[in-house]
């Protein structure tokens, strides 16, 4: 009896086992469609997603080579802005050189006035004074 007992107990414990096995079973295939199921609804949206971004990309592409030509376009302003500012410095230094000039010519002219107005002074001195002699 006690063989017949456990040949019992042990075929119950076989028995749940056995239905364990196959809800674990069953459980596993049950997981394998729906994993199944939610990679072709990733592949789906991964599709999708490569006909949105495409754009996306293409036109991240054009913004960006209109801000290497915008940047480019700075740069050379820059370069103008350089080269006028150089300039107006050679003409500032160019006016200067000229204002030198003018002011020695000026005040060349004004001393050879004074001296011609000093000989002259001295000339009509001379006359005067070879004047009056002869007169007396």
């Amino acid at each position: 009896m006690i063989n017949q007992s456990m040949v019992a107990i042990w075929g119950g414990i076989f028995f749940i086992m056995l239905i364990g096995f196959i809800v674990a079973i069953g459980f596993l295939i049950y997981a394998s469609i729906e994993l199944r199921k939610s990679a072709a609804a990733f592949k789906e949206f991964l599709k999708g997603m490569e006909g949105r971004i495409a754009p996306v990309l293409e036109e991240s592409e054009q913004t960006l080579r209109s801000l290497r030509k915008v940047s480019d376009d700075v740069g050379t302003a820059t370069d103008n802005v350089r080269n006028f500012s150089g300039a107006i410095y050679d003409i500032m230094a160019n006016l200067r050189a000229l204002s030198g000039i003018v002011n020695g010519f000026r005040e060349d002219v004004s001393l050879r006035k004074s001296a011609l107005g000093a000989g002259a002074k001295a000339a009509l001195e001379v006359l005067i004074t070879q004047i009056k002699q002869r007169r007396s």
